[in-house]
């Protein structure tokens, strides 16, 4: 697996967590594929651009503000497609309340003219603190 490709697979996926945080939510949007699909823990599914851009905005309707917090990446590349696993801490604030949540991320990854995009996220799990 060349590292190069590792590294831009977990800069996008880092470009993602920071996007969201700054509720940049059409950026969110240029780091998937045209036709990505993002699962949720609760069983939705929001699919291609228009969807996704849908549930990053989402995001800001339910916390005043969050901070993605990816560790432990685990990315295997073949060709022009891999996988990858990151645990997520989600720090968050509503109504001037503070919560912290824990998943896991799991992810593929397809390369793009050149450029590696998400093409699928799975949010999976999910504990409460």
């Amino acid at each position: 697996m060349p590292p190069a490709d590792i590294q831009a697979i977990e800069r996008v996926k880092r470009e993602y967590a920071y996007r969201i945080d700054d509720r940049a939510y059409d950026a969110v949007v240029d780091c998937f594929t045209e036709d990505a699909r993002f699962d949720t823990p609760e069983g939705e599914r929001f699919e291609g651009d228009a969807e996704l851009r849908e549930f990053a905005a989402s995001i800001e309707d339910a916390f005043d503000e969050t901070a993605h917090v990816l560790t432990n990446p685990v990315i295997d590349v073949e060709g022009d497609t891999a996988t990858g696993r990151w645990y997520l801490t989600l720090h968050y604030a509503v109504d001037g309340e503070t919560g912290t949540e824990q998943a896991e991320y799991r992810d593929e990854y397809r390369r793009v003219d050149g450029e590696w995009l998400i093409a699928h996220t799975a949010v999976v799990g999910g504990i409460e603190h």
